[in-house]
């Protein structure tokens, strides 16, 4: 049966490229990045706390920093990844140390609650006629007061979210979906995000109504998905931290020769035609620059020439240029801070309609026209502004016989 979770849903969303390269093609990739890799030893650690408890050995600080080195150091391999190349692992590695030690100072000695579950296994059906399941893992469940059902989820992104966010959170609204109806005598569900880089814990729940609608929603997302025949990739803030760049149309190339050395990087192939096609395009430019100064400068000369000569029609060998120099009037348009008090003159003077709503070419036309009182003109044309119009028709002469 068609089974999602969170992640793989979030993924589609992010990208359904990477959603086909790891849901469907099922391709493995060796790299991790820093962030993954520091939060599973975070991760880590916490559940060992929380273990320990459950068999009343309640673990110093101390005690649970080493456990968090001893594992750093047991998983680190070459193949973990560092985007931000201003931050080294040692960085990270204290990133982690400060987590776990803020959630130690804060939480101490451990007393909110009894825990039930430590990477509690949820599998739910989202929709049992079409046989869609949800699946999920639970950082940590406890019981508090004995009717309170917590969720708790552990979060080291360096992204302190708003209550907002939470509040539509999908993926402790699933586990919500997954544990109802587990225990008894359950009276409230809280979510409970801790946000570990931030030493700050934010908290949600959601009503039966909101629940029905992630419902309605998830399964118009994995319909979407179902019916989706192209997976195209989707370019964003997280494809530098991307596992899969190097399959994926928009960024593989980049992948591919980020590392050549310098001599062999400017000589391969693709580098080298995005090089000349820039080259080539700058080229134009400059020199689609000086042609526009040149023709400006003819252009003032044949407008000088005809006003001169006074002519209309300039000839050359084959082409004839007309010319044609005119002053217009100009009215305010709408946002100009006269507009309205020249709105309300002519309002005023019941002649509204004939302007079309005050369409400022309109006006011109009118007043041109003639048949409006003198007075009205004058009140009228004193909004106005006057513009020299200048344009030059160049056409082909005909051959002569």
């Amino acid at each position: 049966m068609p089974t999602y979770s969170h992640s793989q849903l979030s993924t589609y969303e992010t990208c359904p490229h990477q959603y086909r390269l790891v849901y469907i093609e099922k391709i493995k990739t060796e790299t991790e990045g820093i962030e993954a890799f520091m939060g599973s030893r975070v991760h880590d650690t916490l559940e060992k706390l929380y273990r320990d408890l459950k068999v009343t050995k309640l673990n110093t600080l101390e005690e649970l920093l080493n456990f968090y080195h001893q594992s750093w150091e047991k998983n680190w391999n070459e193949m973990i990844q560092i985007i931000r190349k201003e931050y080294s692992a040692e960085d990270y590695r204290r990133l982690g140390e400060k987590c776990i030690t803020d959630y130690y100072k804060r939480y101490f000695p451990f007393d909110q609650g009894r825990t039930l579950g430590l990477e509690e296994n949820i599998y739910f059906p989202l929709e049992e006629e079409k046989g869609y399941w949800i699946r999920g893992f639970i950082d940590r469940l406890t019981l508090a007061d004995n009717s309170i059902l917590e969720i708790h989820d552990y979060k080291t992104s360096n992204r302190l979210p708003t209550q907002e966010g939470v509040n539509s959170d999908r993926q402790l609204a699933f586990y919500q979906m997954g544990v109802e109806g587990k225990w008894k005598d359950i009276r409230e569900v809280r979510l409970i995000w801790h946000y570990l880089s931030f030493d700050t814990e934010i908290q949600s729940a959601r009503t039966p109504e909101e629940l029905h609608r992630l419902r309605r929603e998830t399964l118009e997302l994995i319909q979407k998905i179902e019916t989706d025949r192209h997976f195209l990739p989707k370019e964003g803030a997280l494809c530098d931290w991307c596992d899969y760049q190097g399959f994926c149309p928009k960024r593989k190339h980049l992948i591919s020769v980020e590392n050549l050395p310098l001599n062999e990087y400017l000589s391969e192939e693709g580098v080298a035609l995005v090089n000349r096609y820039v080259e080539l395009k700058e080229k134009k430019r400059v020199w689609n620059e000086e042609i526009d100064a040149e023709l400006a400068k003819v252009e003032e000369a044949l407008y000088a020439y005809a006003q001169r000569e006074e002519l209309e029609a300039i000839f050359g060998s084959d082409h004839v240029a007309k010319i044609k120099i005119e002053m217009k009037e100009k009215y305010p348009l709408k946002g100009d801070p006269h507009r309205r008090m020249l709105d309300e003159i002519i309002k005023n003077a019941g002649k509204w309609m004939e302007v079309s709503d005050l369409n400022p070419w309109m006006l011109a036309r009118v007043i041109g026209r003639g048949g409006w009182p003198p007075s009205l003109v004058k009140k009228v044309r004193e909004f106005s502004t006057t513009e020299e119009n200048r344009s030059i028709t160049v056409s082909q002469l005909k051959e002569r016989e």
